[in-house]
């Protein structure tokens, strides 16, 4: 029986697959059929084995060639199965994840920037790297061992009291402890996964932040005391390490002696039976005795695999809510052919209290310059008119970001680039040319097929420029600028800024940045002061 939590979770999964289309529900259907007949195609095997026991033992004549001939075919069979179910296995979880990731990337390149800066680089690396994948295993390894373990031990009992109804009285009982343990041993496990992750994600994000403050470290020499903090947090996460791996030791020994136990039990009922020492239900011969001893650890062992992998169902306990709040905010499937923008007006413009503005004006074509002090509000405006923050308006069309510092993500250089997209590699290679990285890109090992992980190492300068390199090959008619040229030299501060009004000459741009910009660029000046946005026209002051 499934527990409230297991539905809830099942729950989730299928509103999650229906929302985006995965088409997961008939893939585990097909897999769990699969497997169950692999191990009907097994027990029939066992079947003629203990036939042909019975036979030579009993009757003292060797194995028929029929016997033998049959046993073999069932176990072939089977084995042929078998071997094709996990071909099927390993294909849908390889459209899975392909498909999840996909989703995930077109999410990022949605939100890129009002999405990463909610969170430390090490969480969304976390995020790419285990929770998906832990995702892709539950749906093809736990619950379909769970369809398995389910189906199969009904399938089993049926056969048995058709046999002996005393041995399968004694397996109704001697079954339910088995998952009833693994429920126990999953809840507190589902807690201490969840632990482990957050301990995980601390240490992580405390690394890579001190990594990058080393010279700030040098100048105060605080090298000692951030050593400490350091090594508390290792500790800690040691510490949570320790406590999963107990649980899950814990899990496997209970569920081998209650296994063993029940295959034990089982044994010597049969045992003392063809003994004559016992006279309870039906008689049992050499035969049907044999074939539900090598019966019984067979379904046995199909729910013991399930507790092997019960811990993938606390995995994904664990990476619920990031997944929820990552692939619960994705943009429409239709978001690359939305109309094309227009024009924006309202009379009253807010942000979820942060800020107001009156007679906001955007006409198609507007180059708008997004000016104030640090901290005033510049980025959560073009969040607002984005669509990423709850506002009283935003604008409708394709749009693309680039901001001071934008997401890399854990993948190749062409999937950075062409963000799930098919674009010929000519195009790739001229748009990294445009934006000066084209000794960059020399050098890589593997070219446009190059993992961006450590290495090859990006300056910030380099990664904002690989984004520009990103917004050049989209069709977008909204580009959202902020900070884009942050870190990058004064001149090539120029000349890329000047590529960018080059290239869109018939977009509309919002471009925030405190460093010198022509006036003649841009159309309007909106001025952030106060929580409010002041619109003036192209010959209006910018001056901070």
């Amino acid at each position: 029986m499934t527990t409230k939590q297991e539905q809830t979770l099942s729950a989730w999964f299928k509103q999650f697959d229906r929302a985006h289309q995965l088409s997961v529900s008939r893939q585990l259907a097909a897999v769990g059929l699969v497997r169950c007949l692999s191990l009907v195609f097994l027990i029939l095997g066992f079947y003629f084995f203990a036939l042909g026991i019975h036979t030579w033992i009993v009757h003292q004549l060797p194995f028929s060639s029929d016997t033998i001939l049959k046993m073999a075919l069932c176990f072939l069979v089977s084995w042929l199965i078998q071997g094709g179910s996990h071909l099927l296995v390993q294909r849908y979880k390889q459209g899975l994840l392909i498909r999840l990731e996909h989703q995930l990337a077109r999410s990022l390149a949605w939100q890129q920037h009002a999405l990463i800066r909610q969170q430390s680089p090490f969480y969304w690396q976390s995020l790419w790297l285990k929770h998906i994948p832990s995702l892709v295993n539950w749906c093809f390894e736990y619950r379909v061992q769970q369809l398995v373990a389910t189906v199969m031990p009904l399938l089993v009992l049926a056969v048995i009291f058709s046999v002996n109804y005393v041995i399968g009285i004694g397996l109704i009982f001697a079954l339910p402890v088995v998952p009833l343990f693994m429920i126990i041993v999953g809840k507190g496990a589902a807690s201490q996964h969840k632990k482990h992750f957050t301990a995980l994600n601390r240490l992580g994000s405390l690394f890579a932040d001190r990594l990058n403050a080393l010279p700030l470290l040098a100048s105060y020499q605080a090298h000692n005391k951030q050593s400490q903090l350091l090594t508390n947090a290792s500790t800690q996460l040691n510490e949570r390490t320790m406590k999963v791996v107990s649980v899950a030791f814990l899990s496997n020994t209970v569920l081998d002696f209650f296994a063993t136990l029940s295959v034990a039990l089982v044994a010597v009922f049969i045992g003392f039976t063809l003994l004559g020492e016992l006279k309870i239900g039906p008689e049992i011969s050499l035969h049907h005795g044999l074939w539900i001893l090598l019966t019984v650890p067979l379904l046995l062992s199909e729910m013991k695999r399930l507790g092997q992998v019960y811990h993938q169902k606390a995995e994904v306990e664990a990476a619920r809510a990031p997944l929820d709040k990552v692939f619960g905010e994705l943009p429409p499937s239709n978001h690359d052919k939305q109309e094309r923008f227009t024009h924006f007006f309202t009379n009253k413009f807010s942000v979820d209290g942060l800020l107001t503005g009156t007679n906001v004006s955007v006409t198609r074509g507007d180059k708008i310059r997004v000016c104030g002090k640090s901290g005033t509000g510049k980025t959560v405006l073009l969040e607002a008119l984005a669509g990423q923050r709850l506002a009283s308006a935003q604008l409708a069309g394709t749009f693309v970001w680039i901001h001071q510092s934008p997401l890399i993500m854990p993948g190749s250089l062409r999937s950075n680039l062409t963000v799930g997209r098919v674009l010929d590699d000519n195009a790739l290679r001229d748009a990294l040319h445009q934006v000066e990285l084209t000794a960059w890109f020399e050098v890589l090992p593997k070219g446009l097929d190059t993992i961006m992980s450590n290495y090859p190492a990006l300056s910030g300068g380099e990664a904002q420029r690989l984004s520009l390199a990103r917004a050049l090959l989209s069709n977008a008619d909204i580009w959202f600028l902020d900070e884009p040229t942050a870190h990058l030299p004064e001149n090539q501060h120029h000349r890329l800024s000047a590529l960018i009004a080059t290239i869109t000459r018939d977009k509309t741009v919002f471009w925030a940045s405190h460093k010198y910009l022509p006036a003649n660029y841009f159309s309007q000046h909106w001025i952030i002061s106060n929580k409010h946005i002041i619109c003036c026209p192209s010959e209006g002051n910018c001056d901070e």
